[in-house]
């Protein structure tokens, strides 16, 4: 058969589905590198709706150029001219996709295979794809993977080891019963986080799989051709077969859409978005058609639309040169680093730059245990299937779970064997260690829990990752139930944000004697006050807010509260960068200073972090009973919803359903912290994340030379234990217990 003979850029043919190493020349492929280039210009005079202003030269963009088409041909068009061009004699298929990489190699996948080629005419390795299936896509993973569908029944995912084309992974793919191989999946693509999104054409759905096959979510409801995750965002872009382009959050609501239609493009395949906002988008012309091409009125090959919708750019070139139907446009500054690109354990995944290594321990714990920090992980706590409704539903959430969870925390913290008397140890650590005496809690003294709600500026829920109503409510009934505190003695606050709806009913209907107080008040909230002037800083810090919470200062004992997720800024959110919502900040978080919070992540230049002030103050970090961070969901993402799932061990695509406590809030934050890095070390801030525990372990010489002080005072004691863990998840000094429930 025809599809068992053909040469593929100068591949040796060998069978279905048998690898071979090519030759080192491509007799069977034209290739054409020119000096001068080959000058493009419009041969035709195309229309396109709202276009009449547009650019129509070639030197706008230098870009890669592929297509469906009956020539199998690839174009690098740089500053206005052909530079390189490509041709094979296959005589069947069609190039479904191409990917330019930094090396300058390229993988182009041709329906009957795949292959690595270079732009001297030398293809590098090549795989055919077996008799009866197609491949239309493909992705590279470092210098000696590439993982690509295949079309077929069954359809599946494969990772191939290249160049010797072993195939080391495959998983099936789901596909409908009805319809041809042809029509199921003409692209996929690997995102930040190491796993693949894949557009399933005949099921109308985009999924989500890790390497082991697993699939983390699917969104349905739509004619997909391509898909995308957007950087920073982590949005999905998709390419409808029918003109549609939409931008889809993790929840599958639609945050952005463009009708390319009215622009006259009917079949866009693939979409580039620009910098600036733009989006070049191509116009895919079937070549099979009994209906001969228009010569006179030729449709354009691609457009690019600015962010205000008009058509800014226009391609049409069918003649001198003749770039065909477009389908793969990727830009040249986008070349692919193949270096960076992973499969879940493939590949391997960007590690921040660190300022401590594993297993170097610095500083001395604190707590009962000292260096003590309780794992609580317990499956099913946290159930959201990250589509429907709220996550802060009833339906979504375990109570008996989280309420076991910080039974089963607080036990594993202090050693005790019940609750009650894990408290009362707490309690009586705190005041003999603060010069109390040896007692616990007493009838009176006044407990404030600092929640992190700073997605919240209403009371009403939201679809955002604040502090979990489960979490909250758990933490209160076992310190009425089991720490014997009355209810009018705790109070819930964030003084900065508004306590939602889902945490004051929960608590307020079992426990109404317990005070809440936010920065809004009403609806049964007090209304924060603050006293002036309480935080002096070690260092200048500019306009960085001064003031506290009354509710805090006035507090015998503080709990904090805070959440497992990341932060733009200085990498992470946990309990150190909690104690900012204790300040007297504006609710509105752009009218607020941030001096000192973010680290230098391109040199590592040891700064002064406030951090270590808020953890050192007498009233903050040094009044605190308990280190509590609520991991039942977690996030990447420091604002929207809860996003995405866990993927490495030991969550393995679910919910982190982690709870972390400790009395020492630097081996608290190190734990949270590589729990976080370990999950998603590509996050761009975490680069010296770990700055502000190094400088608050290393007190009194703390690296940034920053005399830490309380209350005018040096400091002459590290504020707790940091060490970051190794390979095994292990510690030589932290003190870490784990129980998965």
């Amino acid at each position: 058969m025809l599809s068992l003979m053909a040469v593929f850029m100068g591949g040796v043919v060998v069978g279905a589905g048998n690898p071979r190493r090519a030759k080192a020349k491509a007799p069977a492929t034209e290739v054409k590198q020119e000096a001068n280039g080959t000058s493009l210009t419009n041969q035709t005079n195309a229309t396109v709706t709202d276009g009449s202003a547009s650019d129509s030269t070639l030197s706008r963009h230098n870009f890669l150029y592929a297509g469906q088409s009956k020539q199998r041909r690839m174009f690098i068009v740089k500053d206005g001219k052909v530079s390189w061009s490509y041709q094979d004699d296959l005589k069947r298929g069609e190039i479904s996709d191409a990917v330019l990489m930094t090396d300058g190699h390229i993988l182009v996948a041709h329906q009957y295979g795949v292959a690595e080629v270079t732009q001297d005419g030398q293809t590098v390795w090549r795989y055919d794809a077996p008799q009866g299936t197609e491949i239309h896509t493909v992705q590279p993973i470092g210098q000696d993977m590439v993982v690509f569908v295949q079309n077929g029944k069954p359809a599946k995912a494969v990772v191939m080891e290249i160049p010797q084309c072993r195939i080391v992974r495959e998983f099936e793919l789901p596909i409908t019963e009805k319809g041809s191989v042809h029509g199921q999946f003409r692209n996929a693509r690997l995102t930040s986080r190491g796993t693949l999104l894949v557009a399933n054409m005949s099921m109308g759905c985009i999924h989500e799989f890790t390497c082991d096959g697993k699939e983390v979510d699917r969104w349905g409801g739509m004619l997909p051709w391509s898909v995308q995750e957007l950087p920073k965002t982590g949005n999905l872009l998709i390419t409808g077969r029918k003109g549609l382009i939409q931008e889809i959050n993790r929840q599958g609501k639609t945050v952005w859409q463009l009708d390319t239609r009215k622009y006259g493009v009917t079949q866009p395949q693939k979409v580039v978005r620009l910098k600036d906002g733009g989006h070049i988008i191509n116009n895919w012309y079937n070549e099979w058609s009994k209906t001969p091409m228009d010569t006179a009125n030729a449709p354009v090959q691609a457009i690019e639309v600015d962010k205000n919708g008009e058509v800014v750019w226009q391609l049409c070139s069918w003649r001198n040169p003749d770039l065909g139907p477009s389908t793969t446009i990727q830009l040249l500054s986008d070349a692919v680093n193949r270096d960076r690109c992973f499969f879940g354990s493939y590949g391997k995944a960007p590690k921040p730059k660190l300022f401590v290594g594993p297993n170097q321990p610095i500083g001395e714990g604190k707590g009962i245990h000292p260096g003590r920090v309780a794992w609580i992980h317990s499956p099913g706590v946290a159930q959201w299937d990250g589509h429907t409704g709220l996550w802060v539903e009833d339906r979504w959430n375990s109570q008996s779970k989280a309420n076991q969870m910080i039974l089963e925390g607080i036990v594993q913290l202090t050693g005790e064997q019940t609750p009650k008397k894990a408290w009362n140890a707490l309690f009586k650590h705190f005041n003999k260690t603060h010069g109390r005496g040896n007692r616990g809690y007493k009838k009176g003294e006044k407990i404030a829990i600092k929640l992190n709600l700073n997605n919240a500026i209403t009371h009403h829920d939201t679809i955002e990752l604040n502090s979990s109503p489960f979490v909250t409510l758990a933490l209160v009934r076992s310190m009425v139930i089991d720490g014997g505190v009355r209810e009018q003695d705790i109070v819930l606050c964030e003084p900065s944000r508004a306590i939602t709806d889902s945490i004051y009913n929960k608590v307020h209907r079992l426990f109404p004697g317990v005070r809440f107080v936010d920065n809004i008040g009403g609806d049964g909230r007090e209304k924060c006050e603050y006293y002036t002037e309480q935080i002096a800083y070690s260092a200048e810090s500019g306009k960085m807010a001064r003031g506290l919470a009354k509710c805090i200062v006035d507090a015998d004992y503080l709990i904090n509260s805070a959440l497992l997720k990341t932060h733009s800024g200085p990498g992470v959110t946990l309990t150190s960068k909690n104690w900012y919502g204790a300040t007297d900040i504006n609710l509105l978080w752009r009218q607020n200073a941030h001096n000192n919070v973010s680290q230098d992540k391109r040199n590592g230049k040891p700064q002064f972090k406030v951090f270590v002030d808020w953890m050192a103050h007498k009233d903050m970090g040094q009044k605190t009973l308990l280190f509590l961070i609520d991991g039942t969901y977690g996030s990447r993402d420091v604002n929207g919803a809860p996003n995405p799932k866990w993927m490495k061990e030991p969550f393995n695509g679910d919910w982190a359903c982690s709870l972390i406590l400790s009395q020492d809030e630097v081996a608290c934050d190190a734990v949270a912290m590589d729990l976080i890095i370990s999950e998603w070390p590509e996050f761009g801030s975490l680069n010296y994340c770990d700055e502000y525990l190094r400088e608050a372990a290393s007190i009194p010489n703390a690296p940034s030379g920053t005399v830490y002080k309380q209350d005018g005072k040096a400091l002459e004691k590290p504020l707790g234990l940091f060490e970051h863990w190794n390979k095994e998840h292990k510690y030589t000094k932290i003190d870490l217990k784990y129980v998965k429930q």
